[in-house]
């Protein structure tokens, strides 16, 4: 098992971390006030994705740790990201569904909290 260290597993997963909350806030965005229905088809697509994303990597990343705590805290990060993608690909992306997109898109508890444990060890590189 090849162990990644702490600086790098953290710096591999800010970017896509940051990436798929700005694809959730950009989703919220977009139903909140969307008129097109192309609009929120597209911001659900690229939320949906970046989740995908962030889960893969922080999969991979908890794959290479050592450490069993930090390898079950990227772990449990992967799979708040897949849950969240789940969960954003489960309503339909419809003009008529947009209060339940914002809703669902604006509930990041999961997420906050697998970040969270993260912090200790990941705070000082974020």
């Amino acid at each position: 098992m090849a162990t990644t260290s702490n600086k790098a597993a953290c710096t591999t997963v800010r970017g896509p971390l940051e990436k798929a909350i700005a694809g959730l806030i950009t989703l919220v965005g977009v139903a909140s006030s969307s008129t097109v229905e192309a609009e929120l088809v597209n911001a659900r697509a690229e939320a949906s994705t970046r989740l995908v994303n962030l889960e893969a990597v922080a999969n991979g990343v908890a794959g290479e740790q050592s450490d069993r705590t930090l390898r079950s805290n990227f772990r449990a990060l992967a799979v708040a990201a897949g849950l969240k993608g789940v969960e954003v690909r489960s309503i339909k992306p419809k003009l008529e569904y947009a209060e339940a997109i914002v809703k669902m898109a604006s509930d990041t508890g999961d997420l906050e909290s697998a970040v969270d444990k993260l912090e200790p060890t990941c705070g000082r590189y974020w």
